[in-house]
């Protein structure tokens, strides 16, 4: 006889009190157990949940805010179930959620599967799909280690679900990420198994006054500044610990020549790979490495190697700032600086 299999909806949430009541009984009649981490909510978010008389329901308080990493791990090792339902505290998961997902992950070679969001507002009520334009990659027909590492993000973390074993084995989210930590979650099991798209919503997805920030919209704000931080550190670091298997896809969805690829050191692979990247910052990585190898004694010889030539460093530095905006930003500082000393000497 075949066991069930076993599952839990995790949530993380703070200061969610007009929503986490929907969440929580979206969840509980799905899935074996219900495991919040509240992450030291300061409205009445404790009291609602202290309130549900919810049977496989477990909540964890942090005394201290954790964060939405630390408090989803906190959630997980608290679970004993072998599949995880990912979800925040102001989603609901709409019926058949949990069924459809454990279905997609009985295949041995997935790794993760998703479907695209219902977008909701504050209230409950549905949305254009267009508010979700984000997600609206859906199934794509690509590889999604290729699109996360190249292009975005495009999955909704809410409408995820992993295996158990798979969330603990790559580390599950990584604390100090407090944007992007499903995008560094993603990529890390890409590169493990397939991504399993299940063409049917599996989860309202709110939009809202207090997630739907506006800071991300501005051309230049911390959040922005904070997202572009943590994406240049994600790609970064995985590249840096990714096996050989991995860089190799990566080289292949360059169209790199890979038998001349495969002569590289994994150092040069990296940089070759960030050189070829479309994001600058990315490839500000792979020009500092040149820096390096262009001040050996066999220069010459190892950019021949790459495929370079020592008079491409001087190429490939001025698209790592193609808008040469730090040039413009010191000529206008000079020039105000100007101005102003012209301003004392006027009598």
């Amino acid at each position: 006889m075949v066991s069930r299999v076993t599952t839990a909806g995790v949530i993380a949430a703070f200061n969610q009190e007009k929503y986490i009541s929907e969440a929580v009984l979206s969840l509980a009649e799905q899935v074996d157990e219900v495991i919040v981490v509240d992450d030291a909510s300061m409205d009445n978010t404790q009291d609602v949940l202290a309130a549900l008389a919810v049977p496989n329901l477990i909540v964890i308080y942090n005394d201290v805010q954790l964060g939405v990493s630390r408090s989803y791990n906190r959630a997980v090792a608290a679970s004993s179930a072998e599949i995880l339902l990912i979800q925040g505290g102001d989603d609901r998961s709409l019926a058949g959620r949990a069924d459809r997902q454990v279905q997609a992950l009985s295949d041995p070679s997935v790794s993760l599967t998703y479907s695209l969001p219902r977008v909701i507002d504050a209230r409950g009520a549905r949305l254009p799909a267009s508010l979700g334009s984000e997600f609206s990659v859906g199934s794509g027909g690509f590889d999604p280690l290729n699109f996360l590492f190249f292009v975005t993000n495009y999955i909704c973390a809410p409408a995820v679900a992993v295996r158990r074993s798979d969330y603990v084995r790559v580390g599950g989210f990584r604390g100090g990420l407090d944007l992007l930590q499903d995008y560094d979650l993603w990529l890390r099991l890409a590169s493990e198994g397939r991504f399993a798209y299940i063409d049917h919503p599996v989860v309202e997805y709110r939009k809202h006054a207090f997630n739907l920030s506006r800071d991300y919209v501005d051309l230049d704000s911390p959040k922005q500044r904070r997202v572009s931080a943590e994406m240049d550190f994600i790609r970064n670091r995985f590249l840096n610990n990714a096996n050989e298997a991995t860089i190799r896809r990566l080289a292949a969805h360059l169209a790199l020549d890979l038998v001349r690829f495969d002569t590289l050191s994994n150092q040069e692979k990296v940089a070759i790979i960030q050189l070829a990247h479309g994001d600058k910052l990315q490839l500000r990585h792979g020009v500092a490495f040149l820096f390096e190898a262009a001040g050996e004694w066999d220069a010459i010889a190892r950019f021949e190697r790459l495929g370079l030539e020592l008079s491409d460093l001087s190429r490939l530095a001025i698209l790592s700032d193609h808008g040469n905006l730090e040039d413009v930003s010191r000529a206008i500082g000079g020039f105000r600086a100007a101005d102003r000393i012209s301003a004392k000497r006027k009598p």
